[in-house]
């Protein structure tokens, strides 16, 4: 019989601070089920490398998340890209023997060992992460695509639990994509699939970013480097006042900027973001058409604009997928928040280092009851 683990989200200790359920914690509430096989509990390591930064957690034996640790990269070489995965991972296990720890890389990874082909943000390729990180923490390791972590965590515990058939997009510097097909993750032939960032979207022609030899990517025109480009351009040309008087006084103008003025009511912000948004709504459309989720996740940094970003997005879906399909299929934010990728490269440690199968990811998630939201 499978071990059922409870997994507790609590407030988690940041860098040195109190760990979680002590004077500076707070309460532990149960939000799902991880099921893994044998006997031995402990602690694992999860780790989201992401575009800007590396947020990582541990889970203690009753997997609470007890810790949590973020970073912003301060060097892009190779080496200093490396060492600081290492270094949280150690400063994670502090002193701990963690079952296993679990990385997600914004890299195409492949099914099987060896070096990673394909990396836009961080200079990873031709580097086998996975031989590295064992031979350094002396634990096992498993090693995965950043957003098919994510799309792990929520299946488990987030916007997806419950659901076999789902879809994930985490909004960006660029567009990462993941898919859930019955219950399993969808990896393709060599472990790559699940790129939907590079959907490529009729009648744009704006190069892709990063090594993509694409045009009208997804990602070029609905990721939150397109919003930074726009935002450029409308403060440089003055068609948004709130964005070209920041540009005078000196200050960053990019889409961080845009959603906040956004959020506060600024009509020219909404009307960008309302234009990124029905963009992504392209995107949604060729989703819900190839793959008949039940529920597509949106997640990262510019997922934060909530229903501003989504629900033009939403209009054009149902105005332009499949009758049947567009109706039906539900667009959730991400409820994991950022720490979505850590979670589930966490679950997946789990999973390896208790022989638990990947047989099905849903089947490792059993609701404690309330809707599915």
């Amino acid at each position: 019989m499978p071990a059922v683990y409870r997994v507790r989200l609590a407030e988690p200790a940041r860098d040195n601070e109190h760990p979680a359920g002590s004077a500076a914690g707070g309460s532990q509430r149960p939000v799902g089920e991880v099921r893994g096989c044998g006997a031995r509990r402990g602690p694992v390591v999860g780790v989201d490398a992401g575009g800007t930064k590396v947020l990582a957690v541990r889970l203690g034996p009753d997997l609470a998340v007890e810790r949590e640790l973020l970073r912003q990269w301060q060097e892009r070489s190779r080496e200093a890209v490396i060492d600081l995965l290492l270094t949280v991972s150690r400063e994670l296990a502090d002193g701990e023997d963690p079952l296993a720890f679990g990385f997600g890389l914004p890299a195409l990874v492949p099914k099987e060992r060896g070096a990673i082909p394909y990396s836009t943000h961080l200079p990873l390729e031709g580097v086998d992460f996975r031989a590295l990180a064992e031979a350094a923490l002396g634990r096992p390791v498993a090693v995965d695509n950043d957003v098919n972590c994510a799309l792990r965590g929520e299946a488990a515990l987030g916007a997806a639990r419950g659901a076999r058939d789902a879809v994930m997009l985490t909004l960006g510097t660029g567009i990462g994509g993941a898919i859930l097909c019955d219950g399993q993750l969808c990896r393709g032939a060599r472990g790559f699939a699940g790129e939907l960032g590079h959907i490529p979207v009729a009648g744009r022609t704006e190069r892709c970013q990063g090594k993509c030899p694409g045009e009208g990517c997804l990602e070029a025109v609905a990721s939150g480097g397109a919003l930074d480009r726009a935002a450029r351009e409308a403060a440089e040309h003055g068609t948004i006042a709130a964005l070209a008087a920041r540009a005078r006084r000196g200050e960053a103008v990019d889409g961080a900027l845009v959603t906040a003025l956004a959020l506060a009511g600024d009509a020219d912000c909404r009307a960008l973001l309302a234009t990124l948004g029905e963009q992504l709504g392209a995107g949604l459309v060729a989703v819900a058409n190839a793959f008949d989720p039940e529920v597509i996740v949106i997640g990262g940094g510019l997922a934060r604009a909530g229903e501003l970003l989504l629900a033009p997005a939403k209009r054009v879906l149902r105005q332009r997928a499949l009758p049947g399909i567009g109706d039906s299929v539900r667009v959730e934010r991400a409820q994991l928040g950022e720490r979505a990728g850590a979670v589930g490269a966490a679950i997946m440690a789990l999973e390896m280092a208790t022989g638990a199968s990947e047989r099905s990811v849903t089947e490792s998630a059993a609701p404690s009851g309330g809707s599915d939201g």
